[in-house]
């Protein structure tokens, strides 16, 4: 396991009315330990894309503390080229996800220091099952059913992994979606796993994604134990110009059956109103469902939005605004990867008050912003920018709510260290950062570094090689004693020129050139992305 700690006393810095200095400990280490599970010689052994994780998630145990962590994590993936796997023909620059492996990974912990890489998420085609894991992974935990039809925390509580799932070849029967989504459920803190549950189908002109799942915590909520799935669902229709509305569904019975979805948004796009992503999935102290998510308006610009259901998910407000937000830039200045503006939700449980977070460009260059709701979400304060400029640009943030209420954020934070007009190996760097608030987002600490190292995006790819990737998304889970920060990490990863060269004449930044093989041109570690757990303590 690599690991640093870093002792942190950061000086004051003015966010809000308030000035606030911060002397904070963090522990970062690597969760997909080893890279190939059950094989130590795999951290050096490893090759793209075997060597490949992305989009992580997190979650704790509310009882004992133990962690389950996930990602798209392709350590059954074959590596590029000839071999066992692809044959003895495949071409030597076959870089591409093999049909039928897995991509949905398991990391477990007991502390957030020391990780055990679990491989992939059991039940699927890698063990004899009809569907796929396909990655895009969210766990979050609720309290066990009892045997009285109720829920209860009194024997432990339950993990629910949800992630993107298709057909293995053969599997499907009629016209299927070609992207589900499945829940799996873990009673051992990710030990085991119940075979997975489909929680949202439909036929094969519904591609379901990026889902998020909850499940209510709170014992005083009247739905404490029901858990909840929102996810966008692309249509393939000419009549609806390919829509794409939010939807949610809910079960009440551990995970075992789903309801039947709701949609919370239009679901048209026709040059008035756009697209609709990246929806999170929280619950307040009395029951109350939130369901956030990013609305295009292709006329006024993007907003942060949200409905809301006071009865278990049974039925829905109308969407409200938050806020509008300004994507960020896409990619990055100095990068090439893939960005989004997705938002981080969070409830405080003790009053019922909404935080939301998200990356914005508006004003300048990325940097992330908070906004506070008090009344369930009929109004919104000004967002707050949390980051500092100093950082770099930001992107990708989590965010969660301690028990004892304190807002904590983390994110990373881009710095070109050649040009912005372009990009390669060794042109920026990407580090993670952590802030905080204990007075209900009035004041915020300075932003801290909590990466031990530094990243280069140039050492990530596409299993195409056409740009590099960073995922969408990192996450953040919060306890009163400590805050639990994951993310996309490259520090042990290596660029290749190549590569880089190749990527400039797709986008046309540069002359055109042929794909390469990276098993021949390409440095042992090229696209090596990790996934790191940054734990702090404020």
């Amino acid at each position: 396991m690599r690991k640093g700690l870093i002792a942190i006393a950061t000086l004051a810095l003015l966010f809000g009315s308030g000035s606030l200095a911060l002397a904070i400990g963090s522990t970062d280490s690597r969760a997909n330990q080893p890279q190939v599970a059950g094989d130590a010689s795999s951290n050096t052994t490893a090759r793209f894309p075997t060597n490949k994780q992305n989009e992580p998630t997190i979650a704790i145990d509310p009882v004992n503390g133990k962690l389950i962590a996930g990602s798209n994590d392709e350590q059954l993936q074959p590596p590029c080229g000839p071999g066992p796997v692809r044959g003895a023909t495949a071409p030597a620059n076959d870089c591409s996800f093999f049909p039928n492996v897995g991509t949905s990974g398991v990391y477990t912990s007991n502390d957030g220091t020391a990780w055990t890489n679990r491989g992939l998420l059991p039940g699927y085609s890698d063990n004899g099952g009809s569907l796929v894991s396909d990655g895009d992974p969210v766990i979050a935990f609720g309290p066990k059913p009892d045997n009285k039809g109720g829920f209860s925390f009194a024997k432990g509580a339950r993990a629910y992994y949800a992630n993107l799932a298709s057909f293995a070849t053969g599997a499907a029967e009629g016209n299927q979606a070609p992207e589900l989504l499945a829940v799996s459920r873990s009673d051992d803190d990710g030990v085991s796993w119940l075979a997975p549950v489909v929680a949202a189908g439909g036929h094969g002109f519904k591609f379901n994604d990026k889902e998020d799942v909850w499940a209510d915590k709170n014992p005083s909520s009247p739905f404490f134990g029901r858990v909840y799935v929102s996810w966008t669902q692309f249509r393939g229709s000419v009549f609806t110009f390919f829509g794409e509305p939010i939807m949610v569904t809910f079960s009440a019975d551990g995970g075992a059956t789903w309801s039947r979805p709701n949609q919370l948004s239009a679901a048209h796009n026709n040059g008035t109103v756009g697209g609709r992503q990246g929806s999170a999935v929280r619950t307040g102290p009395d029951g109350t469902v939130y369901v956030f998510w990013e609305d295009g308006d292709n006329k006024v610009g993007n907003k942060m939005v949200l409905a809301s259901s006071t009865d278990g998910g049974v039925s829905w407000t109308r969407p409200s605004d938050i806020a509008p937000v300004r994507d960020i830039a896409d990619p990055i200045p100095g990068a090439n990867f893939r960005t989004d503006s997705f938002l981080s939700a969070g409830v405080d449980q003790r009053n019922g008050a909404v935080y939301a977070a998200w990356s914005d460009r508006t004003g300048g260059a990325g940097h992330i912003v908070v906004t506070k709701s008090a009344d369930k979400g009929a109004t919104w304060s000004t967002p707050r920018t949390v980051s500092a400029t100093a950082n770099g640009y930001a992107f990708f943030q989590g965010l969660d709510v301690a028990p004892n209420g304190r807002v904590d954020v983390g994110y990373q934070a881009l710095t070109v260290l050649g040009s912005a007009t372009t990009y390669g190996t060794g042109n920026a760097k990407v580090d993670s950062f952590y802030t905080s608030s204990n007075d209900g987002g009035v004041t915020w600490s300075a932003p801290a570094k909590v990466s031990s190292a530094s990243s280069d995006p140039a050492a990530s790819a596409q299993n195409n090689l056409r740009r590099q990737f960073w995922g969408d998304y990192n996450t953040l889970v919060s306890t009163d004693a400590a805050a639990y920060f994951i993310y996309t990490d490259s520090r042990t990863g290596a660029g290749c020129t190549a590569v880089d060269d190749y990527q400039h004449g797709v986008d046309g930044s540069g002359p055109a050139t042929v794909k390469p093989a990276p098993p021949s041109v390409c440095p042992s570690q090229f696209g090596n992305t990790d996934i790191f757990v940054s734990k702090i303590s404020p």
